[in-house]
């Protein structure tokens, strides 16, 4: 649909409405279906929405969240969940708004993490959240609204929210003038500045430990990013995954175990 007015604003709102819109929903792979024949189905209430939700292991247990990446689903990090109980642990897992089985047209990294931060409201017990891609912005960024878990994990993190719109304002081909009204309308749709929705930020303010978990050649998020703000983060540990890839990543053998290990050791 083209917008009614040939402004820049009008034009950048349209380009907003495209961003923040996930893609439909693909087919779950039998491999991720198998993750959640364990797992209670249920709904976190949140403002965005009745978000579709499992979990594992028994409610006394501390908790475990798992968050998925953008156009992403809670299965995706299943192969977690039972290490986890295993372990100790009780796991929750969700679809974010417009992600897999939640309602929604629309998200967005600070959407996320207010998601994140009433799941784990309602849950309690809180021991950490592992994120996965924009999943990990989003744990990070709950950090600063809230959130106090013992610790993060985040898999193939972005390092900043801006250079994810810069991305799209290169692939819609903006012009000068539309650009910069885009940049305005994702800040004013998002509610939060691009320079706050960065990992270095939260690094500078980072009260829990991280496990930083990346493929050097991750063709998604840069790895040298998680470099930069590991190196600001008091006691976070980069673990270096090549040949993981973007996704595969989640369902390997040894990141379960470092996971896991890291997780224990809380």
């Amino acid at each position: 649909m083209l917008p009614t007015a040939n402004t820049p604003e009008a034009w950048a709102e349209l380009a907003v409405d495209i961003f923040l819109r996930p893609p439909p929903p693909t087919r779950i792979p039998m491999r991720e279906q198998n993750y959640l024949v364990t797992a209670k189905r249920g709904v976190a209430s949140t403002r965005w929405g009745e978000l579709a939700q499992w979990s594992w292991g028994v409610n006394e247990a501390p908790l475990v969240i798992l968050a998925h990446g953008w156009a992403g689903r809670a299965a995706q990090l299943g192969a977690l969940a039972e290490p986890l109980v295993a372990a100790g642990f009780r796991v929750v897992a969700f679809d974010g708004p417009a992600h897999g089985e939640s309602p929604g047209r629309e998200a967005h990294v600070p959407m996320l993490a207010e998601c994140i931060l009433e799941v784990a409201a309602q849950q309690g017990g809180l021991r950490a959240v592992i994120g996965h891609s924009a999943g990990a912005a989003s744990a990070a960024l709950a950090t600063l609204i809230g959130l106090e878990p013992r610790g993060l994990v985040l898999i193939a993190p972005p390092l900043s929210h801006r250079r994810r719109v810069e991305r799209v304002a290169d692939r819609f081909e903006l012009s000068p003038e539309v650009r910069m009204a885009f940049f305005a309308a994702a800040e004013r749709r998002g509610g939060w500045k691009d320079a706050d929705m960065d990992m270095r930020v939260v690094a500078r303010r980072a009260s829990c430990p991280a496990l930083v978990l990346h493929d050097p050649n991750d063709d998604h998020t840069d790895y040298a990013g998680s470099e930069e703000f590991t190196a600001l983060w008091r006691g976070s540990r980069l673990v270096p995954c090549p040949g993981r890839g973007h996704i595969r990543i989640l369902s390997t053998s040894e990141v379960v175990a470092e996971v896991v290990h890291f997780v224990v050791g809380l």
